[in-house]
């Protein structure tokens, strides 16, 4: 590992970003359409650190969540904001590309969390981590101006056609919600497909999180 990263990864993790890999602009920019590539800075096999996190990220979220700052969208400013703080000692060149930026400096994550060996992308276009399962999300990639080696891919550890691929059939047959009205009709379709994962089960989200993220219902507290 980068002598970069432990302090990083230290500050990251002590606010809720529990999860992290590595692994080369190059490797990752082989398999991906020149408009989501990432800088390489003349490098033979440039630094990258994949950011997400499980469900220890929540307490965090709703203890801000009432502070204004954080009102509109209280998980992207403070995984934005708590990426941006983690990188205020460093010295090397780097470059932050969050998940949520528009084109040009949109990164395709999935495939970067799957080309890092940190979640492998499953048939029903859920990432899935080998010990937390689905229930994770990805938040940022950071490119140093630093040397690494590549990583090791890895692939979904399950088969969706005996797990989710029932619920997901279900889900699509309902159709993509257009209205409001839509969404909160249908929400517990897509929900069922990610319970139906057989691997993290015991890492499911907790209820106020799982509305939240599907609703942006929150319970105020």
């Amino acid at each position: 590992m980068s002598s970069l990263l432990p302090p990083v990864i230290k500050r990251l993790r002590s606010r809720g970003l529990d999860l992290t890999a590595t692994t080369t602009s190059q490797q990752y920019n082989a398999v991906v359409d020149p408009p989501y590539r990432l800088p390489e800075f003349d490098r033979d096999n440039t630094l990258v650190l994949v950011i997400g996190n499980t469900k220890v990220l929540w307490p965090h979220i709703t203890a801000v969540w009432n502070q204004p700052k954080y009102r509109a969208d209280p998980v992207d400013t403070y995984c934005d904001e708590t990426i941006a703080q983690s990188m205020m000692s460093i010295q090397t060149e780097y470059d932050i590309r969050f998940y949520h930026e528009p084109p040009p400096r949109r990164i395709a994550i999935q495939k970067l969390a799957e080309v890092a060996g940190l979640a492998g992308l499953s048939q029903s276009h859920l990432c899935v981590h080998p010990e937390f399962g689905p229930w994770i999300a990805l938040r940022a990639a950071i490119v140093f101006d630093a040397e690494s080696t590549p990583s090791i891919p890895t692939k979904a550890p399950c088969e969706c056609s005996s797990g989710c691929g029932p619920q997901l059939e279900a889900a699509l047959a309902a159709g993509e919600p257009v209205r409001r009205a839509d969404l909160m009709d249908r929400w517990k379709l897509w929900l069922a497909v990610r319970e139906a994962c057989p691997v993290g089960q015991t890492h499911r989200y907790s209820d106020e999180q799982i509305v939240y993220h599907y609703t942006e219902e929150r319970h105020e507290t």
